[in-house]
């Protein structure tokens, strides 16, 4: 097993985390330091961080209903909350969010303590399916929101496609779009309404998957098994299988 994989198994966040430890030559095995990637973990190995042996915990899944205010990212130089916070006990398990959400936008986060699970919902070769609501100020939009189904050059010059409009609707000057993307960059939805110029109000994601935050309030959480993961995102084991 890979040096990173195995302290994300450890419980020691993320495989990209991870990655960061070793660099820092903060990892070492066998009393000797490593500070670059790949290399692997056999049986028997003595892994340490910060001298320290550390060892395999059990996996962990938690689905959120995140809230506004909380970032997805831990040791915030402004000391904003992070979302892992909400589920007792999860940081002490290793526990971290798959992929982000920005502070003002709220719903459903996976936080677990698989990398190798996480990796497969959050990367985009495996085209998970992300399920958002997005609030616009204004009405008759629908003709420039259904262009985004053709596909969307984004800011940096990448095209979002596979972009289905599952549904528009209209309230107290507002339009309200339900869309379903398969990609995971930063900040993506609010790139594709901007690039169509119409800047969101409030974006709040649905599903992953078909898993859904249905029944969970702002900031409320349950676990579920990674049987539940895989039945709601079927389309990770569509590529060949890369757990370590």
């Amino acid at each position: 097993m890979r040096l990173q994989a195995y302290l994300s198994r450890c419980g020691k966040g993320s495989r990209r985390r991870c990655e960061d430890l070793i660099v820092q030559g903060r990892v070492s095995v066998n009393g000797d330091v490593v500070d670059r990637q790949g290399f692997d973990v056999g049986e028997g190995d003595i892994v340490q961080l910060d001298g320290e042996e550390v060892h395999p915990v059990p996996y962990r899944y938690y689905i959120l209903n995140k809230p506004k205010g909380w970032i997805s990212v831990d040791r915030d130089p402004r000391g904003r909350p992070y979302v892992v916070d909400l589920i007792p006990g999860a940081r002490e398990q290793g526990c971290f969010p798959v992929g982000r959400l920005d502070m003002d936008t709220t719903g459903l986060l996976i936080v677990t303590n698989d990398g190798s699970t996480a990796n497969r919902i959050a990367h985009p070769r495996y085209g998970v399916a992300k399920t958002y609501t997005a609030t616009i100020k204004g009405k008759g939009k629908a003709n420039s929101i259904h262009t985004m189904e053709k596909g969307v050059r984004i800011d940096d010059g990448h095209i979002v496609r596979d972009v289905r409009i599952d549904d528009i609707s209209e309230k107290d000057g507002h339009t309200m779009v339900r869309l379903t993307i398969h990609e995971g960059k930063r900040h993506v939805v609010k790139r594709m309404f901007r690039s169509i110029g119409l800047k969101l109000e409030e974006l709040e994601r649905n599903a992953i998957g078909s898993l859904e935050i249905a029944g969970l309030g702002f900031g409320e959480w349950r676990e579920i098994s990674l049987d539940g993961i895989e039945r709601a995102c079927p389309e990770q084991y569509d590529v060949e299988d890369h757990r370590s």
